[in-house]
Order: C-alpha cells, then sequence, then structure tokens
C-alpha cells in the first residue's frame, strides 16, 4: 500500500511533495523472455545474411559494371582494343575473327573502334609493353574484361591466358571472380 492510499482513506490529505515509492520492476514472464531472444537471433540472422550478400557483391560497387567505350578516352580505347587482340592471337592458331568483332558491338563500339581492332590483329603490340601501358592508365579491370569477351572461356589455353593476364596486371581474385561472374559468355 502506498502512504498516499493510506492519507486517503484515513481523511487526511498527502503532502504535495510526497513521492510514491517506485514499485518494484515486473519480471518478464518465460514466454515474453524467449520471444525476446527469438527476436534477437532473427535480427542477429538477418544482419549476417545482409552482410554476407554486400561482401559478395562489393566488388560490383569497386569495378567497372560495364565496359562501355563511349566513355573511355581515344587512347583508353586504343589500349582497350589492343588487349582485345592481344587476348585473340594468345589462342596461338588463326581463328575467324567474328567472335572479336561481335564483343567489340557488345561494348559499344564504332566504325574506328572496328578499324583499330583489324589494325591491332595484323599488328599488335609486344605484350609486356601493352601490359605496362594498361597498368599505367590504370586500365586493368578493362582490359581484363575485353580480353575476357574476346576469347573462348572454355578452352585451357585461354583460362590460362586470363590467370596470367590477372596475374600481371595485379587484379585480386575476388574482383577476377566478379568479372567473370558477371560477363560470362
Amino acid at each position: 500500500m502506498s502512504f498516499a492510499f493510506l492519507t486517503r482513506a484515513f481523511g487526511r490529505d498527502a503532502p504535495d511533495d510526497a513521492e510514491e515509492p517506485q514499485a518494484a520492476p515486473v519480471r518478464a514472464s518465460r514466454r515474453d523472455r524467449r520471444a525476446g531472444r527469438a527476436d534477437a537471433v532473427v535480427t542477429e540472422a538477418l544482419g549476417q545474411k545482409v552482410l554476407h550478400a554486400f561482401l559478395q557483391n562489393r566488388h560490383q560497387t569497386l569495378v567497372p559494371l560495364t565496359l562501355n567505350l563511349r566513355v573511355l578516352e581515344p587512347a583508353q580505347r586504343d589500349l582497350v582494343i589492343q588487349a582485345m587482340a592481344a587476348a585473340f592471337l594468345a589462342q596461338g592458331r588463326r581463328q575467324d575473327p567474328a567472335p572479336v568483332r561481335d564483343a567489340l558491338a557488345r561494348i559499344s563500339a564504332a566504325e574506328a573502334e572496328r578499324q583499330r581492332l583489324d589494325k591491332a590483329l595484323g599488328a599488335p603490340l609486344a605484350l609486356g609493353d601493352l601490359l605496362d601501358a594498361i597498368q599505367e592508365a590504370d586500365l586493368g579491370a578493362y582490359a581484363y574484361v575485353a580480353s575476357l569477351l574476346a576469347v573462348d572461356q572454355r578452352l585451357r589455353v585461354n583460362q590460362l591466358y586470363l590467370a596470367y593476364l590477372a596475374e600481371r596486371l595485379g587484379l585480386p581474385e575476388d574482383v577476377v571472380s566478379s568479372l567473370h561472374r558477371r560477363y560470362r559468355v
């Protein structure tokens, strides 16, 4: 019983400054405590799933989502096209360059870029010099994507070339796997 109740019951007025003592906290039932733990478990599980999804896809924002030649400077376009030609020629045997031209069309190439590709296929740059220029221009991911599109990814020789290219350009494994997922042919 509170002091205010007693004073009212016996007809006395309670002083205005009198504070009621605080009641002891009500203890939650087992059911409520379990429900609180379940909510915490569900919240934690959802948080982990969101974090996992973000970590798997973080390179989609760090690495170019699409390769579009129109947004590159002319010198950069030339390097990307040279990378495509080098990848195609790394297969070793002469093949019809139609798939490379199709890949070039896929990345928004104009007629000038098609002519550059034909010129690059006829007189390719030395691979070491080309890769150094690509690294200096900071176009490693672009050159890798262009090379990925230019070759048949199922052939072992092309897989080895792409592995060499990724290593030489210093691309991390998770970036490479992200690019392969995005540009699977």
